[in-house]
């Protein structure tokens, strides 16, 4: 691209590519966890079919500086840049670009993005193919999209000093590739819609699960402890209404436990706190057998019944003196006579919770937590590894995996890879509840969705190709005979296959309606020639009548100011090689308003006609330019001027236009006109732009109507202030004279 010349226009259309496809790139469209289709690099596909390699590039770097955006990961240069390139270079020795695609990820791409992949990306080496794979199909998309719209683009397919083929192309070829392109497209996109509404319709199946679940696991929870909540409540109503000694609380709690063995642990404790009942009754007896002074002054479950007099649920903690388990404590007040006197209170077991997970699990991996309103964690299925009493880390939604479900990290939660999908559940008490399944399975399916489209596409393609090359064969020899038939060979030899039965009907009757007209072309191509030949006069005639209205005002038939402008260039060119001076001057007819306002419009243009037919009279030459500039207004052009002379001419021209009088044969009247003149006259070489002309003589006619109209005023510049570029224009008047009326 640097050793030849670049093409402005292929440049303009690479950049106007590649922002359009920067455009694209910013937003790719999601299909599934990290797959997203990518559609703008369709447009450095196009780039490199129709310009070649190098703009092709650039279309390439603009395309992908969109997905730098969106993934943020300087790959896409690599990756995508060396794609155009390898197209440009395939397009110009004859590759097809969808066969140069194929051959591009198949033994570049792929290799390359999957040593990227597993040096730079930060995901599991069983994801890696998964994501290989999806940019070898993405590839194959855009490129068969920007091949069908070179087909279907007319400008795309005509466009100008696009990449040729260094030779041409047989029919078989053609009808190959396009068939081969067309299978290509049509699989590509059922293979697509299908795994989309597919992956779409496994999810809407697993969230509804989880959620199922989750429900289920949530209510059941909420359940086991409510019923442990009125197990407590209704066993401290029972205390307050019984008047009972130590020994028979303690015969009423170890039957209250036997009946729930829910709780690891009952208590009851007086109001100091102390542990005076407590079932198993052997968890607080010392070596010797006596009861453990155990007090529990300082635990949540104590100070809430006690103190606030109300049923309490604490959060998780771990269990002291009784136990060491991680346990929810149930308490509730006693009274006597309405005075608090202790509390009692149940060790709720977690591990029930365990249960209820494996009823609802069935045949899935799925697993739970359910955190307090703390957020610490209460229960974990063992799989996880999640302490309990610990809070609870995670990192929920990934930009990078798009998917309807949630996705949710809790042992790596830097991680761009989404272990689990969740369903979430909020309990009555506060808590929250969370339904997981690992990601990896369904990531696995999708690989395993796309890699037998993938197998399905490329043996598609190879039975598209024989069986498309087969057909291209079949029709191309009837169509071979037919072309040589009009060539220079002998038609008699070819008689008996022309008349084949094998040959298809359409080749025949195009045989034969070729056979017939052969001499209609003939006779008809002598008399399009006479036709042609004819309508070629007239239209120059035509075209003549044409230009006249254009350059010739109709009013006074001299030429108009469009005329005088474009002639001014080559009278310029005429006087620049003769060293010739030339006169410019502008005339304006005095007070011609009021010739129109006194005489009407009628006698205006009368007025005008008449000074056309003078100035025709005055200036005669082939190579003077005289024009209406507009209005009452004319201009001329006076070529090969006389210095000495050119201002006598004018003022005898003022003069006859002065004496000239104009009769109204409508009304009899008669009026006089006459004329202001500005002009100058200077060497050819004073200015190419026929402004500066006019603006001095402008200058001059206006000086001539303000000191009395009827007058001629000339500027005549010789050449030693022609060339002094730096003077103004009054150092450049050497001569300038007035002319008072006789």
């Amino acid at each position: 691209m640097t050793s030849k010349k670049i093409n402005q226009q292929h440049l303009t259309f690479a950049i106007v590519f590649g922002l359009l496809g920067f455009a694209i790139n910013s937003y790719p469209i999601p299909f599934f966890a990290n797959v997203q289709l990518v559609l703008g690099n369709t447009f450095y596909v196009i780039s490199a079919v129709l310009f070649g390699p190098w703009y092709a590039l650039i279309t390439a770097t603009i395309a992908a500086t969109g997905l730098l955006l969106a993934w943020d990961s300087p790959h896409v240069y690599v990756i995508f840049c060396l794609e155009a390139l390898f197209l440009g270079y395939c397009r110009k020795r004859d590759i097809y670009s969808l066969y140069g695609s194929a051959i591009y990820w198949v033994f570049i791409g792929s290799p390359i993005f999957y040593l990227y992949s597993r040096v730079f990306f930060d995901i599991p080496s069983e994801h890696v193919p998964f994501t290989v794979l999806k940019q070898g199909i993405n590839g194959l998309i855009y490129v068969s999209i920007a091949s069908l719209l070179i087909l279907f683009v007319p400008r795309l397919w005509n466009f100008e000093g696009k990449v040729q083929d260094k030779k041409r192309r047989q029919f078989s070829a053609q009808l190959t590739y396009f068939m081969t392109l067309m299978v290509t497209v049509s699989l590509l996109i059922s293979a697509i819609v299908f795994n989309y509404f597919y992956l779409s319709r496994q999810q809407d199946l697993l969230q509804s699960k989880l959620e199922s679940n989750a429900s289920y696991i949530g209510s059941a929870t909420e359940n086991y402890l409510n019923n442990h909540k009125q197990v407590i409540d209704n066993a401290a109503k029972q205390f307050n209404l019984m008047q009972s000694s130590t020994e028979q609380r303690q015969q009423y709690l170890n039957t209250l436990h036997q009946s729930y063995p829910g709780f690891i642990t009952m208590l009851i404790a007086n109001q100091d706190a102390h542990v005076i009942n407590a079932s198993p009754s052997s968890r607080f007896l010392n070596i010797k057998g006596d009861i453990q002074q155990i007090s529990i002054k300082d635990r949540d479950y104590f100070i809430e019944a006690f103190y606030n007099r109300k049923l309490f649920i604490s959060s998780v903690f771990l269990g002291r003196g009784l136990g060491n388990e991680a346990i929810i404590a149930i308490s509730a007040p006693l009274f006597d006579k309405g005075i608090p006197t202790g509390i009692i209170e149940g060790s709720l077991d977690l591990n029930h919770i365990s249960k209820v997970e494996d009823i609802a699990k069935e045949a899935r991996e799925q697993s739970i937590i359910l955190l307090d309103e703390q957020n610490q964690i209460v229960y974990a299925s063992d799989e996880l590894g999640l302490k309990p009493i610990t809070q609870f880390q995670y990192n929920q939604g990934n930009k990078f995996y798009r998917t309807s479900l949630d996705l949710l990290n809790i042992h790596d939660i830097e991680s761009i890879t989404p272990e689990y999908f969740y369903a979430k559940k909020q309990l009555n008490n506060g808590w929250t509840l969370y339904v997981v399944e690992e990601f990896s399975p369904l990531l696995k399916l999708a690989e395993s969705q796309m890699l037998n489209s993938f197998i399905m596409l490329l043996v598609s393609l190879l039975f598209s190709y024989l069986i498309s090359t087969k057909i291209s064969r079949l029709l191309n020899g009837p169509l071979d005979l037919v072309a040589n038939h009009f060539s220079k060979m002998d038609a008699k030899q070819l008689q008996s296959l022309q008349l084949d039965e094998s040959f298809p009907r359409e080749v025949y009757n195009l045989y034969q309606r070729l056979s017939a007209s052969k001499q209609q072309l003939l006779s008809h191509q002598m008399a399009l020639e006479g036709i042609v030949s004819k309508r070629t006069k007239e239209l120059e005639s035509a075209n003549k009548k044409l230009k006249d209205l254009v350059d010739k005002d109709t009013l006074t038939g001299l030429y108009n100011r469009r005329y005088a402008e474009n002639r001014f260039n080559d009278v310029l060119d005429f006087c620049l090689r003769s060293e010739q001076a030339i006169t410019v001057a502008v005339l304006d007819l005095d007070f011609f308003k009021t010739i129109n306002d006194s005489y009407g419009h009628l006698a205006g243009d009368e007025c005008l006609r008449q000074v056309a037919k003078l100035l025709k009279t005055h200036f005669k030459r082939d190579t003077d330019i005289i024009a209406r500039y507009g209005g009452e207004e004319f201009i001329l052009i006076l070529p090969i001027s006389n210095a000495l002379k050119i201002e006598q001419h004018l003022n005898t021209f003022r003069k006859a236009i002065e004496a000239n009088e104009i009769v109204m044969h409508e009304t009899g009247k008669r009026f006089n006109v006459t004329a202001s003149i500005g002009a100058i006259t200077a060497n050819a070489s004073y200015s190419k732009d026929l402004d500066d002309w006019i603006r001095i003589a402008d200058n001059n006619l206006y000086q001539a109507k303000d000191v009395g109209r009827n007058k001629v005023i000339i500027n005549i510049i010789d050449d030693t202030t022609l060339f002094d570029e730096n003077s103004p224009i009054e150092e450049k008047e050497v001569k300038q004279k007035l002319e008072q009326p006789e």
